[in-house]
């Protein structure tokens, strides 16, 4: 898995916002903001916890801007579907490139690892963090917002 201070991959993916479909590119959205970057193997319970705490997120009030995805490994169709059951403020990218593998997250057949970071500016991972299913999703947001605050 990538650590802080690793270049963050760029990649560009299809996803879902507000229920349209379009193309997302990390270094464009980095061009503007930091980014946070959750990688969900699946549609499940614990993905959709992660998905959820960050929808909930105050973003506004942690940083002037932040980008945030989240990324599925799925087609856009599952994406669609899974971003409006959830209402999500933020994109839902499809990853059908195998982008989570070049962060270093394992997904195979939907299992896997789910995964946070944060990219700065430059593209450059500040923070990550695995999420491991006993910790729940609240070291996963501490670690992201500890990662924005050094910014």
């Amino acid at each position: 898995m990538l650590s802080p201070g690793d270049p963050a991959p760029d990649f560009g993916l299809q996803g879902t916002a507000y229920g349209d479909v379009g193309a997302y590119r990390l270094s464009a959205a980095t061009n503007r903001a930091p980014a946070v970057v959750a990688f969900v193997p699946s549609d499940d319970p614990d993905s959709r916890s992660l998905l959820t705490e960050f929808a909930q997120t105050d973003w506004a009030s942690i940083s002037d801007a932040v980008a945030v995805f989240g990324v599925l490994a799925a087609g856009i169709d599952d994406c669609r579907s899974l971003a409006a059951s959830l209402s999500l403020p933020y994109p839902l990218l499809a990853d059908t490139h195998g982008v989570a593998a070049q962060f270093g997250v394992r997904i195979q057949d939907g299992h896997g690892q789910r995964a946070v970071f944060v990219v700065d500016q430059r593209c450059r991972v500040r923070a990550a963090t695995l999420v491991d299913d006993a910790d729940g999703t609240a070291s996963a947001l501490d670690t992201v917002l500890r990662g924005l605050a050094e910014l």
